[in-house]
């Protein structure tokens, strides 16, 4: 019988977590109580903080190192969808009692390998956290740190009437492959399963999108909880309403097929979230700008309705092709 093994919260840190510090000298390895960094002159400081839990955020059979991707490429989103670069983060790690052989050494090793190749890829290091045990679920808080130059930060605040609205990649994917893995009905053939599990598994943080934006946005989100809801947040905070054109909506080959079998689907596919592009605004003025922007990004930026006036409680309007109202039932996801 394997002896079940896990390390001791400061043999946990010094021999997993403190490698992820050492391109930052003011996170001392994690041996003091907080990190020092400097500040850059003529930016501004940008942060953010998502937790994630076992069952909720990610099925919990999901291997630890595309928890630890999910989980840091969140965060990075956040801060793409503000035109920041993403620079530090920490993080605090809620493992399951030591009766649970599933979190052992081995998946602490795993999942800290996968956030080393996080690191490297969108070039942020650890600083600083918290390591504890408990009764519930795997439960993991980051805190991500990125820099803007003074007054570049794109808010959700900034949108104004007659602004275009833009969407970046395709909507719906995530939630196919989330539904996929918990088998809600949802059948897709390979090698298009594997495409859609992946879009929920690993987001692609929009980073050079949303640096490159700065200047031309009037306002952004990165869409987590529902491509309607964000909107929404978009509306509330800029106070205006937003009419949306759902058949330019763009979907993957996989979506679009599906549905066309099955018209209902968009709805889900519009409100279900976890697709971390970047819905944004800009002015007409800038039109030309945004298209030219794509080409040079390789990305699809889809314009896909207008901000109006808000004249009454009622934030985001779709119609469909004919110019009909569309009813969106599902407003997306809710924490509470």
């Amino acid at each position: 019988m394997t002896q079940y093994s896990r390390p001791n919260e400061f043999d946990l840190i010094k021999k997993y977590l403190s490698p992820l510090t050492q391109a930052e000298v003011g996170a001392a390895l994690l041996r003091d109580d907080a990190a020092v960094v400097k500040t850059k002159k003529n930016y501004q400081l940008v942060v953010t903080m998502d937790t994630l839990i076992s069952d909720v955020h990610f099925v919990e059979e999901t291997p630890p190192d595309l928890i630890a991707s999910k989980c840091l490429r969140v965060n990075i989103s956040d801060l793409a969808a503000m035109g920041a670069d993403p620079a530090y983060y920490s993080l605090s790690l809620s493992l399951p009692d030591s009766g649970n052989v599933k979190y052992d050494a081995s998946w602490i090793n795993t999942f800290s390998q996968g956030l080393a190749i996080e690191q490297d890829l969108y070039n942020v290091t650890l600083i600083g956290g918290d390591t504890v045990s408990t009764p519930g679920p795997l439960s993991l808080t980051i805190t991500a740190f990125g820099w803007v130059k003074k007054d570049c930060e794109i808010k959700r605040s900034g949108a104004n009437i007659g602004d275009l609205v833009y969407v970046s990649g395709t909507i719906g994917d995530a939630y196919l492959g989330l539904s996929t893995l918990r088998k809600n009905n949802i059948k897709i053939e390979q090698p298009h399963l594997n495409y859609v599990i992946d879009r929920y598994l690993r987001p692609q943080p929009r980073i050079d999108l949303g640096r490159r934006l700065t200047g031309f946005a009037s306002s952004a989100i990165d869409i987590s909880d529902g491509f309607s809801q964000d909107l929404g947040h978009i509306c509330t905070a800029s106070h205006v309403s937003a009419t949306i054109r759902a058949s330019d909506i763009p979907l993957s080959e996989t979506a679009r097929a599906m549905v066309e079998v099955n018209s209902k689907l968009l709805e889900e596919l519009i409100s279900g979230g976890d697709d971390y592009e970047l819905l944004f605004t800009v002015p007409v003025k800038f039109q030309k700008n945004i298209s030219q922007l794509a080409k040079e990004l390789e990305i699809a930026l889809t314009q896909v309705g207008n901000i109006e006036p808000l004249l009454d409680s009622h934030l985001v309007t779709f119609l469909d092709s004919k110019g009909i109202k569309v009813d969106i039932v599902s407003s997306g996801y809710q924490h509470f």
